[in-house]
């Protein structure tokens, strides 16, 4: 018994003892925190999900107690982890708009612990939201067709026409079938008295449904055994549900085309529409994707249009389309109103529906039920008091001081404790003016629900949640689940936060319930089904998947360079004296070149340093190559991506529009100079990246200028900034062989100095995420890519990349040399871009976007490839060195088992030629990426054979067809191999070429739109 009590000390509390301390600090916690509203004022009580008010858990918690609670505190830490991680594996994100411009989407947050709802109060839950949705509906038709609630006064015409929802232009405009509201959302939490109340009503452009989903199948998929015990209601029925209703609301019986629109990557919820709309089965398409022409919606798709039937809008109504609404907008299709007026097209949630939104209209709402369905109202709202009602006004004056204030014009919210009274009296005074631009809204009370508060256990937190409804032809129907909210209580005023999401699971009832689709069969229409639509064919999309194939093979040449430079440098610069270690500092130049940026020329010892400045300096005179131009050339300027990447919502669209206009998604140009080599000082260092257009979206620097024809003799190359400063060479005469004695190793400068600096430099382009040419900032821009065409990619894709993430995220966080761990980071990365790699060629289907990034991928790689040879073997070295040099490029381009078998240790250039420039079976060879871009091009739809692009790759190919690689060997009396410099120079001009050409002819997005007349800008 002692030795047990000595062990179960030592290792601390059992499980069981831990359960009770678990429970205890969850009741203590509810007993602080929760008996206070959204504000943080006291309430009279509170109710708590888990526990009954004798402190027993409640039936439906139950089962579930085991699966979470029994954890311990390390099993719950484990388990928050195990969602994070499936959270980065799906790639779900959010992105916080407005605190910093472009922001990086961050994780999304959920919570591992499900919001259970009882099947007794999902029934209430159902029935309420359901009658809700049909008097808005109802509302929302009166109000834009008949406006009997006008006339006849069940509504005030101010609290209609004095606001900002409400769409002047829409009137007339009406959604085939029976109902004009599509899609419905509801905040509801509950009360002290145990009682559902909504909080608000999003009928804009409601967001949430995709995370949702997404939450489920992350949920689920962590805690496989409680969802087994628990078997909550499955969500995937209300996704069904929509896309089938989608397709009928079109205007049209033959196969309609349904796509959803988005404000673009850079939205608050972008991985919430694009989840949508690849579990719908739809495009997802930004407004540089469509068009209209002879009254009708039309997608662009290469060079065609495709005509659109049905959009479901995730852009607010007043952005929607600049002709007939705000002139200003960057998000919207001009003519999109008329269209509608037209019946040519359908949009969902219709223009105007934003007007169910004012929170005015949640106290007439009971009236409204009365009137317009003969029922009373099932789902109270939170009490609220009207400005235009005299006794609701003089209430709402009285306690401001314990109110929500919010504005029946716009969006505007104040929170009235949080006043001062300077404060208050000034909205006092304008309530007094104009009150029925003001509502004074009871704040919300919450249940408490147990969640994870990572490490530390079990914890009581404040709950809510959002529930969607959908029209469908009998009526609506529930979302059976939703996204629960869950919230923090702000230290000292306790007013509660947004912080997390949570699942929500629905009991099943007794009784089946009735499913989605279940509906009277004489109802039934004639099933249609959606038209099969390329979607990968609209410009924009094809724009970034062509940068996707170039960003993953730039980082995949990047993580092949880092590899065999690092294990050279591990190999000499402890070992100065070994053969061949007089290379590298030419590797290092090698890779400064590659990657235009400058190296550290202090590298190990000081003769061969001299090697480096030559090498570096020298680049000025000749047209270099970068790994498919990080660096900017002349004229090769990346266009732009997008031009609206922006929000969703009416606060996300408004943030979005100063910024929408040039996102160029960070592309850095298609160009080929080198860095220039001039000294730097540090606070210089990384501040620009060339290639990059400035704007408000970049904080890049463009330094291109014009480039000459390329049936000319390529320019001189531009001189942009350098991005790594370099230090100052070494005196020193050339060694023609390491010396191997100490005396000789003596003489040399010191050896910490030059190793520290090479660390750093590789270490700098492994994970320095804002340095242009680095293996983290190809990464980074191949994510960007693939998120804004996420409904095109596999959902391995995050996995992927979400471990790439987190191995350069730990790297940069740990401290020391970790010389070790760089070269497990970069096995690790290569091993993640070849699984990529394999995921583009055996999972996507052979379409015409699969063929535009296979065209960036083979561009990129002989770009790269010409990079290399150009840098490290278009000058002659002494024996030993070559050898070193020449075995570096064959590591670097995966080439050095195939060159063994065919020349074992033989190293001659004319060899490396033959493998790596002309054998057209080599996968990795110049005359292979040129070979697979003729078939490319040729299987692009529309695609001539005189285009610019085909012309330019034509004489790239006639190039290497007039060269024998034995006349690669010459050299000239400066010991430059002049026929293989001026060739890969030219294949590689060419290149970059074909990449400009390709994208300004075939990828280019419209131009901008420019008003008529005066000024866009919208004043009041």
């Amino acid at each position: 018994m002692r030795e047990d009590a000595l062990r179960e000390k030592e290792t601390g509390p059992s499980v069981r003892e831990q359960v009770v301390q678990q429970f205890a600090r969850y009741r203590n916690e509810g007993d602080d925190t929760a008996a206070y509203d959204e504000c943080g004022l006291p309430t009279d009580g509170y109710y708590d999900e888990l526990v009954d008010p004798g402190g027993k858990v409640r039936t439906m918690w139950s089962e579930l107690s085991a699966d979470f609670v029994e954890l311990g505190i390390n099993g719950l830490g484990r388990l928050d982890n195990r969602v994070r991680r499936l959270i980065e594996d799906d790639g779900i994100t959010y992105t916080e708009v407005g605190a910093v411009e472009n922001s990086t989407p961050t994780p999304w947050r959920l919570d591992p612990i499900p919001l259970l709802v009882s099947a007794d109060d999902w029934a209430r839950l159902e029935a309420g939201l359901v009658q809700r949705s049909q008097v808005l509906d109802e509302v929302l038709t009166d109000i834009y067709g008949p406006r009997r609630t006008l006339v006849s006064g069940l509504l005030p015409s101010e609290m209609v026409f004095g606001n900002t929802g409400y769409v002047r232009a829409a009137h007339g405009i009406t959604v085939p079938g029976r109902h004009q509201l599509f899609l419905h959302a509801c905040d509801i939490s509950r009360w002290s008295d145990g009682q559902f109340r909504a909080i608000a009503d999003w009928a804009q452009a409601p967001s949430g449904a995709g995370y949702a989903l997404a939450d489920r199948r992350v949920v689920s998929t962590a805690v496989p055994e409680a969802f087994e015990h628990s078997n909550p209601r499955p969500l995937t029925p209300f996704a069904r549900a929509m896309r089938s209703m989608l397709i009928e609301s079109a205007q049209t019986d033959d196969d309609p085309v349904v796509v959803v629109l988005s404000p673009g990557v850079h939205s608050q919820t972008a991985f919430d529409q694009a989840y949508l709309a690849s579990m719908l089965g739809f495009p997802l398409v930004e407004s540089v994707d469509l068009v209209v022409r002879d009254g009708a919606l039309w997608m662009r798709s290469l060079g065609t249009l495709e005509r659109v039937d049905v959009v479901l809008r995730r852009v607010d109504a007043e952005f929607s389309d600049p002709l007939d609404l705000r002139s200003d907008s960057l998000l919207g299709v001009a003519g999109l109103v008329e269209v509608l007026r037209r019946g040519a097209a359908t949009v969902v949630n219709t223009l105007g529906s934003g007007l169910l939104e004012n929170p005015a209209l949640a106290g007439f709402l009971p009236r409204l039920s009365r009137a317009l369905l003969g029922e009373d109202l099932l789902l109270e709202s939170a009490p609220s008091y009207w400005g235009g009602v005299d006794s609701e006004r003089t209430h709402l004056i009285a306690n401001m001081d314990k109110l929500i204030i919010r504005s029946a014009v716009d969006d505007t919210t104040l929170f009235g404790p949080g006043l001062s009274r300077d404060q208050r009296d000034e909205l006092k005074a304008r309530i007094d003016e104009r009150g029925w631009q003001w509502v004074g809204q009871e704040p919300a009370q919450f249940s408490v629900a147990p969640a994870v508060q990572g490490h530390g256990g079990l914890a009581a937190a404040p709950v809510a949640m959002r529930l969607f409804s959908l029209a469908r032809r009998a009526g609506y129907t529930a979302m059976s689940g939703g996204l629960g909210q869950l919230r923090r209580r702000a230290i000292p005023d306790r007013a509660v936060l947004e912080i997390a999401a949570k699942d929500i699971w629905v009991r099943a009832a007794p009784t089946p319930a009735a499913a989605i689709g279940t509906e009277p069969p004489h109802e039934e229409r004639e099933r249609r089904g959606a038209a099969v639509v390329e979607a990968v064919r609209s410009p924009r999309v094809l724009n970034d998947l062509f940068w996707m194939g170039r960003y993953s093979e730039r980082a995949e040449a990047a993580a092949r360079l880092l590899i065999a430079t690092h294990d050279c440098y591990q190999d000499f610069h402890y070992r100065p004296w070994l053969e061949g270690a007089d290379a590298l500092p030419i590797l290092l130049a090698a890779v400064a070149h590659t990657t235009a940026t400058v190296a550290p020329t202090k590298v190990m010892f000081g003769p061969e340093s001299k090697i480096l400045a030559a090498q570096q300096n020298s680049a000025r005179h000749d047209t270099g190559a970068v790994v498919g131009g990080t660096a900017s050339d002349a004229a090769a300027v990346d266009q732009s991506q997008s031009s609206e990447r922006a929000g969703s919502g009416a606060a996300e669209t408004s943030s979005s529009q100063g910024r929408a206009q040039s996102t160029a998604e960070g592309h850095a140009a298609d160009a080929g100079s080198v860095a220039k080599p001039t000294e730097s000082r540090p606070e210089d260092a990384r501040k620009r990246e060339p290639g990059i257009p400035t704007s408000n979206a970049d904080e890049g620097s463009n330094v291109a200028a014009a480039q000459s024809d390329p049936a000319s003799k390529p320019s001189k190359a531009s001189e942009a900034e350098p991005v790594v400063a370099r230090a100052e060479p070494a005196a020193g005469a050339w060694a023609e062989q390491g010396p191997a004695d100490s005396s000789a190793v003596a003489d040399r400068a010191p050896i910490a100095e030059g190793t520290r600096e090479g660390h750093d430099y590789l270490v700098a382009l492994t994970i320095d995420r804002e340095l242009p040419g680095s293996l983290a900032f190809a990464i980074d821009r191949y994510g960007s890519a693939a998120r804004a065409v996420r409904d095109q990619l596999s959902a391995d894709t995050w996995m992927i990349l979400g471990a790439v993430d987190r191995a350069l995220a730990e790297y940069r966080a740990a401290a020391g040399d970790q010389e070790a761990e760089l070269s497990e980071l970069h096995s690790l990365t290569l091993a993640a871009l070849l699984a990529l790699s394999g995921i583009g060629a055996e999972s996507l289907v052979r379409d015409t976007g699969w063929y535009v990034m296979d065209i960036g991928k083979r561009i990129e790689r002989g770009l790269a490839l010409t990079s290399v040879l150009s840098a490290a073997l278009s000058r002659k070295y002494p024996e030993e060195i070559e050898r070193a040099v020449t075995e570096w490029v064959l590591r670097a381009t995966e080439s050095s088992v195939s060159y063994r078998r065919r020349h074992r240790d033989s190293v001659r250039i004319s060899a490396v030629a033959g493998l790596l420039l002309f054998d057209t079976g080599n996968p990795r060879s110049l005359a292979y990426q040129l070979d697979r871009l003729d078939a490319d091009f040729h299987a692009l739809p529309g695609t001539s054979a005189s285009s610019r692009p085909q012309r330019l790759l034509a004489d790239a190919q006639r190039m290497l067809r007039r060269l024998d690689p034995d006349d690669l060997e010459v050299t000239d009396e400066d010991g430059r191999r002049t026929e293989l410099a001026e060739l890969l120079e030219g294949v590689h001009f060419r290149l970059r070429k074909v990449a400009e050409s390709f994208e300004t002819t075939k990828l280019s997005l419209p131009v901008g739109i420019q008003p008529l007349w005066g000024s866009t800008r919208v004043v009041g």
